[in-house]
């Protein structure tokens, strides 16, 4: 359990929230997302609340592609850095991307790659997944729910889902191109500090009135 909770504390998992266009990321819902141009910083909706970099574990969140289909349908893991063929004929090459995993509808799923990335950081799913996510749902109105409630307050099912993660379906049409992102171009709305996550006075956010606001 050491272990577990040193490698939580070295890793922990933040939460973005970007604004982007909705129409396009719905039309691409369905195929790998590859987040390019890592190093840049992205646009920011408040200047006086510095970026502070995007991770391989980490959680990003689009609001505005929620179509009440699901809670999660809006959130993607961010699966570990991956090299991608250059989209321009002026750069032949390949350049590192980071991709965003889908995160499952109506409940939490988890990619493969996010699987094992636990693994090797010797930590459990739930160790590192579990707050990230109620932050998730905490963001979204009624800005009280847990993820807990998406089982009815059923301890025993709740148990058992973290006990067996369920692990994602392969969405990715075969032979699909990825559809990529550039952060540079992603609109940023907020992080949420996956060290405070549980502590709301720690948190720190791009609007004033801290982490309840409405996205």
């Amino acid at each position: 359990m050491e272990a577990q909770s040193s490698a939580t504390q070295k890793a922990p998992v933040n939460v973005h929230f970007f604004a982007n266009n909705p129409t396009e990321s719905i039309e691409n819902f369905a195929v790998l997302w590859h987040l390019v141009d890592i190093n840049q910083p992205p646009q920011k909706t408040h200047d006086d609340i510095p970026w502070r970099g995007i991770a391989e574990g980490d959680l990003v969140v689009f609001p505005s592609i929620l179509s009440g289909a699901g809670e999660f349908e809006s959130v993607r893991f961010v699966g570990p850095k991956t090299m991608s063929a250059t989209s321009t004929a002026q750069e032949e090459g390949e350049e590192e991307v980071l991709p965003l995993l889908t995160a499952g509808i109506e409940y939490p799923e988890f990619p493969t790659l996010i699987v094992s990335m636990a693994k090797e950081r010797n930590v459990s799913i739930r160790e590192m997944y579990e707050l990230p996510f109620d932050a998730v749902l905490k963001s979204q109105p009624p800005h009280y729910l847990t993820l807990r409630d998406t089982f009815s307050q059923d301890h025993e099912m709740y148990d058992q889902f973290w006990r067996e993660p369920p692990v994602a379906r392969r969405r990715r049409p075969p032979g699909g191109e990825p559809w990529r992102i550039s952060l540079g171009e992603c609109v940023w709305v907020r992080t949420l500090d996956g060290d405070a996550l549980g502590d709301s006075a720690k948190i720190m956010a791009t609007e004033k009135s801290g982490g309840d606001e409405e996205l």
